[in-house]
């Protein structure tokens, strides 16, 4: 939580100490060659398992990512996730903790939906995307009471998750995002970014 903490601020900070993207801004559209983004996330929909007992979220799934421009559509770069839960029911109990590591790139496609509807959307305001996230996730488990001691395992496994995503800009810097498919954890993630 203090790192995600930490992430935030920077991003604040960033937001204020750059100049504006006066020529981008100036035209409506974004060259994304030329930008990085930079955002934080909760997610929801996280592996639902279980018919009965409780599942607990002691920390909700959080997430990273920081993207570069590589190409007028096209922006990539690492992120990071963290989740854990517990589980309970009737005289067992146990817990599992989950860490992301990967890469993601992104094609930003709403100047490419401008042109093939004939539509205006401000390029400067909304970005519409789909991305492609791949890496490892490290699971560990941690027994607390009942006959599941040595039925899991800690393991690592390898995950490609598609997402689509929109961001709705507040201002030059800030926006919203919305994401929904296999993203880092969730079904759907809420997050804050920021371009710079």
């Amino acid at each position: 939580m203090k790192q995600l903490s930490i992430v935030l601020l920077s991003a604040i900070l960033l937001c204020f100490s750059h100049e504006p993207l006066k020529a981008q801004q100036a035209q409506g559209s974004i060259d994304y060659s030329e930008i990085s983004l930079l955002g934080a996330g909760v997610s929801l929909g996280y592996y639902s398992y279980g018919y009965l007992g409780s599942r607990s979220l002691s920390l909700p799934p959080l997430s990273a990512s920081y993207e570069m421009g590589f190409h007028e559509y096209i922006t990539a770069g690492p992120f990071v996730g963290f989740a854990r839960w517990n589980y309970s029911y009737t005289n067992y109990s146990y817990a599992w903790s989950f860490i992301q590591l990967g890469g993601r790139a992104s094609f930003h496609l709403t100047s490419i939906i401008n042109d093939v509807l004939d539509l205006e959307i401000d390029e400067s305001k909304i970005d519409w995307y789909v991305s492609m996230l791949s890496g490892l996730e490290l699971r560990q488990y941690s027994a607390g009471t009942g006959t599941f001691r040595e039925d899991y395992a800690n393991t690592t496994r390898v995950f490609l998750g598609p997402i689509a995503g929109i961001r709705y800009y507040l201002n030059d810097r800030i926006a919203l995002y919305f994401e929904g498919g296999r993203g880092s954890f969730g079904a759907a993630t809420f997050g804050v970014s920021t371009r710079f």
